[in-house]
């Protein structure tokens, strides 16, 4: 197998490694960024995931997004265009990073707000047994 996927259970260190890989971000895009959220499988208390943290950007503009490339690549990123996801932007980790995926869009984006959040919410409704009165 080349690239077996590696799931763990959830690790209550996350949020804080998310909150670490946020801080640089945060710092290279200003006011550019009108929010850096925590997304994925990582970000969702007690559920197992592939221990990769999934960082998205929502610009403040379209107009931000070359400037938002620009100060991202000072920091070691490195750009790798949409991969076919239309008004998103995906970056490699900087080397010596921990593991994570950093993904930029701009303000109206259909794969940011929401998406994540009815997927994961839905999923969990499924797995989460309902309590019956007795």
């Amino acid at each position: 197998m080349a690239n077996p996927v590696i799931v763990l259970d959830y690790d209550p260190n996350w949020p804080g490694l998310f909150q670490s890989l946020r801080k640089p971000i945060a710092d290279a895009l200003g006011d550019m960024a009108a929010a850096i959220e925590h997304v994925g499988s990582t970000a969702v208390p007690d559920l197992a995931a592939k221990p990769i943290i999934d960082i998205d950007v929502l610009l403040a503009s379209e107009t931000m997004l070359s400037a938002a490339i620009e100060r991202l690549a000072g920091s070691g990123y490195i750009h790798r265009g949409n991969l076919g996801v239309p008004g998103r932007e995906a970056f490699l980790a900087p080397i010596n990073d921990p593991p994570h995926h950093l993904y930029v869009a701009h303000h109206p984006a259909p794969s940011f707000e929401g998406t994540w959040r009815s997927e994961i919410t839905s999923a969990l409704t499924q797995r989460t047994p309902k309590s019956t009165a007795t």
